[in-house]
């Protein structure tokens, strides 16, 4: 082996690097020097510098070579676990897009296909695209541990319904209000949870027909999948609203503009008067109803999709400077929360999710008209309307 520069050896080109070490760089740097006769030699400088005796070099030895080993199972251990890490988080992210893409066999094989990966719509043919995922995301109208079994009709009212759409290839991000009045073919279920027959309700409803909040929250995905002509939603997420202070206030608070007088505790705001949203707060402006004002769920449903419009905003920006948020706030969920979306699913698409922007135009209202015609209200849905909006955002037309 060649010395560079008296320090640095050259490593062998058959790739042999044993008599590369520390005490080679050490040594080959002092020892070979002249002594005196005090031994100690002169550096270039005309220092004095004392010669170690042989047990000094002896114990020297040693603590290098104990060093040495610490050092290579420190640098060993940050390379496999920065390895580790970044493996584990893209076979999470691949796992996530696995899970969550529906897969959509050629239009060929379209007759042997489920039920709403295939549809014809004014004489073309479609198929569903694959890229958009789609979460039903309901809110709960109950203080009670959302996981805790209950007897049927126990398991309180979906009051806020809203399917939330990723197009995970064009980054867009669509909103669908769907109104909890809505009358659908609700599931009726007895008390030991066996089916009974279908029943013109309203969607609310439905939820409660479940004996635990995975029930009730798959009978709702059927439910609203029937209604949107067997569309694929491949998760949901049902919160009773002791969470959502909990989801405000993670990210410093909600501004929002009010859209009609409305009061929050002790003050009234008016129309386009900035409200910063904090606490219980949150649960005030996006529940708040006067039940004597005919049509006042509509606005109470336009309030809703305003605070989730203006919370995605706030929370992308928060996410950004602590990627840790999201993980701290679903554990503060705990009990107050039922979900199906899995921590492969959140590595996919949370980085994805930083990168788009949601605007007033992403959120739809499904078209219909509210009447009364007894003592409770009820919304009829266009279908007409309805189909022609989900063809346009969730299919592509077969070449």
């Amino acid at each position: 082996m060649k010395k560079n520069n008296d320090l640095f050896p050259e490593v062998d080109s058959s790739g042999d690097s044993s008599d590369f070490s520390i005490e080679v760089l050490y040594e080959d740097s002092f020892d070979d020097r002249p002594l005196d006769d005090d031994n100690s030699w002169d550096d270039e400088h005309g220092h004095k510098h004392r010669h170690r005796h042989k047990h000094d070099k002896h114990k020297r030895h040693h603590s290098l070579k104990r060093w040495k080993k610490v050092m290579l199972g420190l640098v060993t251990i940050i390379v496999v676990g920065i390895a580790g890490l970044t493996g584990g988080f893209f076979y999470l992210r691949a796992q996530g897009e696995k899970n969550l893409k529906t897969e959509v066999p050629d239009a060929a094989d379209s007759a042997e296909a489920p039920e709403g990966l295939f549809v014809t719509y004014n004489g073309k043919k479609y198929q569903y695209d694959e890229n958009v995922i789609n979460f039903l995301c309901m809110g709960i109208d109950k203080d009670l541990p959302i996981e805790e079994k209950r007897a049927t009709g126990s398991e309180g009212l979906s009051d806020a319904n809203i399917l939330i759409s990723i197009n995970v290839e064009t980054g867009k991000i669509k909103l669908l209000a769907i109104p909890r009045d809505t009358i659908v073919p609700v599931k009726v279920v007895d008390s030991a949870g066996y089916f009974v027959r279908n029943e013109n309700q309203q969607l609310t409803l439905q939820y409660a027909y479940g004996q635990s909040a995975t029930a009730s929250c798959e009978l709702m995905v059927e439910t609203v999948s029937n209604l949107l002509f067997k569309l694929p939603i491949q998760r949901y997420c049902s919160i009773n609203f002791e969470a959502l202070p909990i989801l405000n206030d993670a990210i410093g608070g909600v501004d929002v503009q009010a859209l009609e007088e409305i009061k929050i505790g002790a003050k009234t705001y008016q129309p386009g008067e900035t409200i910063h949203l904090q606490g219980d707060q949150t649960l005030e402006y996006v529940r708040h109803r006067d039940t004597n004002v005919f049509g006042s769920s509509m606005g109470r449903l336009e309030r809703q999709k305003q605070y989730i419009s203006n919370y995605f905003a706030t929370a992308k920006n928060v996410v950004r400077d602590n990627m840790t948020l999201p993980v701290t706030i679903y554990q503060s969920l705990q009990g107050k929360m039922c979900t199906n979306i899995t921590v492969e699913d959140i590595a996919y698409l949370v980085p994805k999710l930083l990168e788009v922007n949601l605007s007033g135009e992403d959120m739809i209202m499904i078209p219909g008209e509210i009447t009364q015609p007894g003592v409770y209200e009820e919304y009829h849905v266009n279908s007409d309307q309805l189909k022609e909006i989900v063809i346009n955002n969730f299919y592509k037309e077969i070449p």
